[in-house]
């Protein structure tokens, strides 16, 4: 047991430079930023893994084909397929279908605008709430569901015809307000693919995809995630489209597909809620 005297002689002996060294001060672990106190807060703000989410991709395919044959049989034209959506909008302006489709061209242009709309908020959205939080992952699918949703009630209570025989040729400027919303929640989706890291899948444009897939020069071998993930959405999309232009040929009404998707994305938007969280990679010793 050293006495004060001693004590004092040995700091005396050593410089502050000689003793040991502060381990906690020196440590090459990075500091960790806790987020916010509170259990529920915590837990919303966690990121989540990126494990498994190109499943949740394939659903979202398979709502874009859904909504889309199903808007196109009634309204002839995509809240979701926008390369379509300019052919119409050139076709009208060369006075092509003013005849089969009079201001088709409008219902194009509306959903054009409204989808660069939905992709600015949603882009905003997730940059300002930093996704990939479940809480921001989560939000955003709740948003586009209740969109989903709302269009489905609009068209069965009748504020917006839905049955088919009853759709004419001529426009109907109320059949615009189903039109605009679905086209503004659409690029929900592929902000969340880019949000993900599977750019390769935005799940809304095929052409691209389609050629990514032909010309990839590891297109046979084993293993290959890309390639699986871009056959796989586009047969989601595809089977997606099928069924909605089957259900609305046999109702005769296009509500049973919104509320499908609606419940879908609903759906997702749960599912965020308890994906796992994002593993903290930590370093040695940390």
């Amino acid at each position: 047991m050293l006495t004060s005297t001693e004590s004092s002689i040995l700091d005396m002996k050593f410089s502050p430079s000689e003793r040991a060294p502060d381990l906690e001060a020196s440590s090459p672990c990075p500091t960790i930023i806790e987020p916010p106190k509170g259990l529920l807060r915590r837990y919303l703000s966690s990121n989540i893994s990126s494990r498994k989410t190109e499943y949740v991709l394939l659903l979202c395919w398979f709502t874009t084909g859904l909504l889309d044959s199903t808007i196109f049989n009634a309204y002839s034209t995509f809240v979701s397929m926008q390369t379509g959506n300019t052919m119409f909008l050139g076709l009208g302006a060369s006075n092509f279908d003013v005849t089969s489709r009079p201001y088709g061209w409008a219902k194009s242009l509306v959903s054009l605008v409204c989808f660069v709309l939905g992709a600015l908020f949603f882009s905003r959205f997730g940059t300002y709430f930093r996704a990939p939080r479940r809480g921001t992952l989560a939000v955003s699918f709740l948003i586009q569901a209740s969109i989903v949703l709302l269009c489905a009630i609009l068209v069965q209570t009748g504020a917006v015809e839905g049955r088919l025989e009853y759709i004419g040729e001529n426009i109907d400027w109320i059949h615009i307000v189903p039109i605009a919303l679905l086209s503004f929640q659409a690029p929900g989706q592929v902000w969340l693919s880019r949000d993900l890291q599977f750019a390769e899948v935005s799940t809304v444009v095929v052409s691209t995809m389609l050629y990514d897939f032909g010309s990839d020069p590891e297109l046979f071998r084993k293993g290959n995630g890309k390639r699986k993930r871009r056959f796989m959405g586009f047969c989601a999309l595809l089977v997606g489209a099928v069924a909605g232009g089957w259900i609305t040929k046999e109702t005769g009404h296009i509500t049973v597909p919104m509320w499908v998707g609606g419940s879908l994305k609903l759906g997702i938007a749960g599912a965020w809620v308890i994906w796992p969280a994002e593993e903290r990679k930590r370093w040695w010793g940390c």
